[in-house]
């Protein structure tokens, strides 16, 4: 994560570099040692991406995907801070909002760390476990492509450890901050969009962690094959589980706040129908000017019973929705990533 504030190339190419240099390391490991290597090739000559190397592929995606959405997190509470402060309106909100672009807060970062470091056993264990599974040597297993799994999944698992306290801690302090210092105002709403943002920025991170995992189901040994089976069973649970995620910080973001702007909308609610209460017997007397006030608290009896109660705005729905189609994205690239290959290997054509 340093790396993206150090780099003076901006979040794209240095994100890319990332990628490059992680996959970059298989390439090199995987063509310098007894393998296997990158590509087979069929009796036709089509070159195909082997299963191991399709498969580091797609770690390095999560591993790379995992460090930006880090950094995303962070620039999302700084470019949202300011508007965050005005929704909140009290000068303690205010300050709080504002902290969030800071960083992890010092009382975390010994539950990040602890995090990090149990992901990063369960990575060194998935390596024993395929040594022992395959009947491999270490000295076999460090001197084949084995020795980048060595290297990269503590790091990997680590990161997803890392990502649930993520998850709990911003979870927790947008609850906090909603409950502590907001104070709806009915005739403020449009300020409250902002939680709306937050939350869909949030989910569309996990919806795309979700997209990159699915990958795992594609079978590039098998053109005719599109998904690999037997990993179905080990890909699916962790998908399901970034998609609980983000909607665990959408429903986070967003909940709260519905219930606050309902809460509000019944208090103002009440007090109308108090004031038309007084007004009723009046007006039904004849009394013309008690008759024009029960007319208007009727008008704005029906404009507060109109108020939206959720802090999301059409646009904002609309996006939402095209989040959900990003699971084909998966299908789509591996097609496009198979063929480039083959084209690139063997002069196949697209």
């Amino acid at each position: 994560m340093h790396f993206f504030r150090w780099s003076p190339l901006g979040f794209l190419p240095t994100t890319l570099i990332l990628f490059a240099l992680v996959y970059g390391g298989y390439v090199l490991i995987a063509e310098t040692t007894n393998g296997p290597g990158l590509f087979e090739f069929t009796e036709t000559g089509q070159a195909l991406l082997t299963r191991v190397a399709w498969i580091a592929f797609v770690l390095s995606l999560i591993f790379t995907a995992g460090v930006a959405f880090s950094e995303t997190g962070r620039r999302l509470w700084a470019a949202e801070a300011a508007d965050l402060a005005a929704a909140l309106g009290q000068a303690d909100g205010g300050e709080d909002a504002l902290a969030l672009a800071d960083g992890i807060p010092d009382t975390w970062r010994r539950r990040y760390l602890t995090a990090f470091i149990i992901g990063a056993v369960a990575g060194l264990g998935f390596n024993i476990f395929m040594i022992l599974a395959n009947g491999f040597t270490l000295p076999d297993y460090v001197n084949s492509v084995g020795l980048w799994f060595l290297i990269v999944s503590p790091f990997l698992y680590g990161i997803g450890f890392r990502a649930g306290v993520d998850v709990a801690r911003e979870s927790r302090t947008i609850k906090a901050l909603i409950r502590n210092h907001l104070s709806v105002d009915l005739f403020e709403l449009d300020r409250l969009q902002v939680f709306g943002r937050i939350g869909l920025r949030a989910a569309r991170t996990w919806m795309i962690m979700a997209a990159i995992i699915l990958l795992f189901l594609i079978n590039p040994n098998a053109p005719d094959q599109l998904f690999a089976a037997d990993q179905l069973g080990m890909t699916i649970p962790v998908v399901g589980a970034s998609i609980v995620g983000g909607l665990f910080l959408l429903t986070s973001a967003l909940h709260p706040v519905h219930l606050k702007i309902r809460a509000a909308k019944q208090a103002e609610l009440d007090r109308v129908h108090a004031q038309m209460a007084e007004m009723r017997d009046k007006a039904l007397a004849g009394d013309a000017d008690a008759a024009s006030a029960l007319a208007g608290y009727t008008d704005y009896e029906i404009w507060v019973n109109n108020l939206r109660e959720w802090p999301v705005s059409a646009g904002i729905t609309t996006r939402f929705s095209l989040y959900i189609l990003l699971p084909v994205i998966p299908i789509i690239g591996s097609y496009v990533f198979e063929n480039l290959a083959d084209q690139f290997i063997s002069g196949g054509g697209l």
